[in-house]
């Protein structure tokens, strides 16, 4: 029993070799439920605080990528502070919210609200042996999280500094402003546009330069951005402890400065993108007298961001749109740039419009006891725990609005003339809160762990929690309860068998139908107990398999009832007077009820010679009462639009493989690891709409399934136009434009010839990773290369995929590869101002492959020898290391853009860090 509170109380031990072995013998089922990895029936993958502490990352999603198998990491683009990365357990099983649930030492909370030195361990739940523990929230995986603790011992400081440098990635590369010039009346005369938009003089002007301030070329990208941001991150933590009490104390600060380039303007105020974040953490384990203990813990941060008034996303859409040639940065009047048609100016909206302020302030605090009850019976021990959360958003807002006028060239002896636009205002203050949202967890649990004669050992656990989220807004906040059992035994080392049932409510669903059932089983047998396999070299053959349901309630709130909202007017009385109305807005789903997730896994583990081991996992998921649009089951001439119904399933199924191997030969020791998950989704059933031909059905197919034209050729002539008997009727088709399939054979190209394009465009289908490393005499290197296949985008980034429409600008990458009378064999169909449903919509030309592989990580370290570090006052231990973070990718992109970033905001960038580990 003394074990079993210890894994509830401490989690891992505390030095990092200690950590790294308990990580690889323990299997988290969370809820305070821990097996040795070996007894355990559940699948499940871990990451451990070693592997961590090779990753350099901003916010700690970002530093999971190819660590577990089953776990799909894709990074977001902007600012790494502003997005972490998105998260998905097994692929995507549903049409709604697809985001696991993320449990931090048994508390909902951000993952990115931790540093990544506060980690002791991840773990991910995958099957329904674990996942029906937590009922309505179980069905889409579960992320445990559990944070470094004290432990008794001398008491050990560590010190870490990292200077970090980050480098943008395939920054976009637009036409200069002759080019576009030229390129603007070409695709005038491609749209019949007999009249040219610039006349000779003006093209040899922008060509000759000989008026700049007319007939600009500006690089404003290159005006914008800088080649470079930079950063630090320092961290210090204390660990130790008695007897009585241990402790680990944590505090880490770090900070980053953004790629803008005119940014300190201003007086008294920069318009940088700027963070800054404090965190800290204290964990205590308090031993109140021989069956008491506590644990106090105590998190939390504070951080500021900074960055012009304007949003990140409309400077970078500007960046993407405004052409070489469209203005100067300033007239010679020294106001900005700008024109009727392009009114905001790249470079003023990062200089010139103020500048936006926030501060984060989060506070996060539990307390936990443990009662030993042997003096009821052996083995009987009980958990109350309690946890407070506090999150706090705050706005400072100073607008300012810059002067603006158009420079107009006077030719034949006309003067030149200014034309303004825009006038400038004075710094306008403002603030206010954005966000305040609170927590309250309580658990209650008991525990009954006792072994008889060796051959039987029983965990039983009963599980009670009530989760309570308030937040500003109406309807905002919600609750959820869960009253839980869970039984293990083992029998003579060998066979094991796992049963829970869960009882789980929520209060997104209708009153009188808030709670649901979640039952599982999980059986293993370790072969390798058995005689016929005891072999020296045979460590452990497992075989497991388990069965069980989980559920998602995850909706908006209030959905049962129906809403109403203004509905026009009527004029009453002698005299008429207009009152208003009320009318339906929203009808209430009827039997609103959860997901059911039926998740079936079968499994093998596998470990030799000390040094290999080896996971392989097949699933099969079944969801039902997915809540979809009921559109396809009720008449269109309801009146209003029809509520949702709980009648989807889809259907996911996948196989997981992950294989390590750890060796020495000498003095060299290395490993070598991998990890590949496939998973496959498929719609059964969306009341979906009526639709003529089975091809246009979206049942069938994955969810996120990208669906449109069939692309055969470029229209190369208008006699090829003529003379195709299949007539194209999107829109009026010009030599240049893009040849579609005629899928139902009825001579023409309309909506019912779209066909399924690609793969899912949300989470790829497979992901995998694999790493290497080596150490000699203290020097080593790490290196993880992560990749995804069968994975889909859609390119239609604004002026690299999508010229001159718009008002856009044109892409160097486009202009060069685009269809012209002279380049038949062209890329892309022809340049066109006008734009053309022919060229512009879901096809296959836009739907590319989105698979890469990506070297994610590299890292070289040294430490060095203990005679050297001797020399250091106080000194322990010393490394010194070199990392870079994603600096290279292998894709099909023809790198202009990154298949992990295809739109037009913030660019990712590549990371390298220098930094220096100290132990005292």
């Amino acid at each position: 029993m003394e074990k079993s509170i210890k894994l509830i109380i401490t989690g891992l031990l505390c030095s990092s070799i200690a950590a790294a072995q308990v990580a690889d013998s323990i299997q988290h089922y969370g809820r305070g439920i821990s097996f040795s990895k070996k007894e355990a029936t559940t699948s499940g993958g871990m990451a451990t605080a070693d592997e961590l502490s090779h990753r350099t990352s901003t916010v700690a999603s970002n530093a999971l990528f190819g660590l577990i198998p089953g776990l799909q990491v894709l990074q977001n683009g902007g600012n790494e502070w502003e997005n972490g990365a998105t998260l998905y357990v097994r692929g995507v099983g549903t049409t709604n919210g697809k985001s696991p649930l993320i449990l931090i030492d048994g508390y909902e909370r951000s993952i990115d609200n931790l540093a990544v030195q506060d980690i002791e361990s991840v773990s991910v739940l995958k099957d329904a042996t674990s996942l029906a523990l937590y009922g309505v929230r179980g069905a889409n995986g579960v992320i445990l999280i559990t944070t470094k603790r004290g432990c008794a011992g001398k008491p050990v400081i560590t010190f870490d500094y990292e200077f970090k440098m980050g480098t943008p990635r395939r920054l976009p590369e637009f036409v200069d402003g002759y080019t576009y010039a030229q390129s603007m009346n070409e695709g005038l005369r491609n749209d019949g546009v007999t009249t040219s938009r610039y006349n000779q003089r003006e093209l040899d002007a922008f060509r000759d330069q000989t008026y700049p301030e007319f007939y600009p070329n500006v690089d404003w990208v290159d005006e914008a951005l800088r080649n470079h941001s930079f950063g630090n991150n320092v961290n210090f933590s204390l660990r130790g402890g008695g007897d009585v009490v241990q402790y680990f104390t944590q505090l880490n600060y770090l900070n980053d400065k953004g790629i803008l380039q005119p940014t300190e303007e201003n007086e008294g105020y920069s318009t940088q993108f700027k963070y800054s974040k404090l965190n800290f953490m204290t964990n205590l384990d308090i031993k109140l007298g021989n069956t008491t203990k506590l644990q106090l813990n105590m998190r939390g941060n504070f951080a500021e961001d900074n960055r012009p008034y304007t949003t990140t996303a409309d400077i970078f859409d500007m960046l993407y749109k405004v052409p070489s040639g469209a203005m100067p940065i300033k007239t010679s009047g020294g106001r900005w740039g700008a024109t009727s048609i392009y009114g905001s100016n790249p470079i003023a909206m990062i200089s010139d419009t103020g500048y936006e302020r926030g501060q984060t302030r989060n506070l996060y605090a539990d307390i936990n006891f443990v009662q030993d009850l042997s003096f009821i019976t052996k083995g009987l021990f009980a958990t109350a725990r309690l946890g407070f959360d506090n999150e706090a958003r705050y706005w400072e807002r100073n607008q300012h609005k810059y002067a603006t006028e158009q420079a107009i060239m006077g030719w034949d002896g006309e003067k030149n003339s200014y034309k303004n636009l825009t006038e400038e205002t004075a710094l306008d203050f403002s603030s206010s809160i954005k966000d305040v949202v609170r927590r309250l967890t309580i658990n209650a649990q008991l525990n009954y762990d006792r072994t008889w004669k060796a051959d039987h050992k029983l965990n039983a656990t009963v599980f009670y929690s009530m989760d309570k989220l308030m937040k500003r807004g109406q309807n905002a906040g919600r609750a959820f309860m869960d009253i839980v059992g869970q039984i293990h035994y083992t029998y003579k080392n060998r066979y094991l068998l796992d049963f829970s049932l869960a009882g789980s409510a929520s209060s997104i669903l209708e009153p009188d139908d808030r709670w649901g059932i979640f039952p599982s089983v999980g059986a293993g047998w370790i072969l390798s107990e058995e005689n016929v396999f005891k072999a020296d070299w045979l460590n452990m053959l497992k075989l497991r398999a388990s069965y069980g349901i989980a559920g998602r309630a995850d909706y908006g709130v209030q959905l049962f009832r129906g809403s109403y909202s203004g509905g026009g007017s009527y004029y009453f009385g002698e005299t008429p007077a207009s009152i208003s109305g009320m009318k339906e807005a929203r009808l209430a789903v009827d039997g609103l009820t959860y997901e059911k997730s039926h998740k079936l896994n079968a499994g093998i583990d596998f470990m030799a010679w000390s040094r290999l081991s080896l996971s392989i996992d097949g699933y099969y998921d079944h969801r039902t009462d997915i809540l979809v649009d009921g559109d396809g089951a009720l008449s269109s001439v309801l009146g209003i639009a029809a509520p949702d119904i709980n009648s989807g399933i889809v259907n996911s199924y996948g196989v997981e493989v992950a294989a390590n191997w750890n060796d020495k030969i000498g003095n060299v020791t290395y490993q070598l690891g991998g990890q590949f998950s496939f998973n496959r989704n498929k719609i059964k059933e969306m009341n979906e709409v009526y639709r003529p031909y089975d091809y246009l059905k979206r049942t069938g197919h994955s969810v996120n399934q990208y669906f449109g034209y069939e692309v055969e050729g470029i229209y190369q002539s208008w006699d090829d136009i003529e003379n195709r008997e299949v007539k194209q009727i999107l829109d009026e088709v010009r030599p240049g434009d893009l040849k579609f399939k005629d899928q139902n054979g009825d001579k023409v190209i309309d909506e019912y010839d779209q066909v399924a394009l690609g793969y899912n465009k949300v989470c790829p289908e497979i992901y995998y990773g694999f790493s290497l490393g080596a150490e000699y005499k203290g020097l080593g290197f790490t290196a993880l290369f992560q990749g995804v296949a069968n994975y889909s985008q859609m390119l239609d980034t604004r002026s690299i995929y999508r010229p001159l429409v718009n008002n856009n600008t044109v892409s160097q990458y486009y202009y060069d590869n685009r269809w012209t009378e002279s380049n038949p064999d062209g890329k892309y169909p022809r340049l066109t101002y006008n734009g053309s449903k022919n060229n512009y919509n879901t096809n296959s030309l836009w739907v590319a492959d989105a698979s890469y592989l990506k070297l994610r990580t590299l890292e070289v370290y040294y430490d060095l020898p203990q005679k050297w570090v001797n020399k250091l006052p106080g000194v322990n231990y010393m490394r010194l290391f070199a990392r870079g973070h994603d600096l290279f990718s292998i894709d099909k992109m023809d790198g202009v853009i990154d298949p992990e970033m295809t739109g037009t905001g913030h660019p990712l960038m590549t990371q390298y860090t220098f930094g220096v580990n100290l132990r005292f």
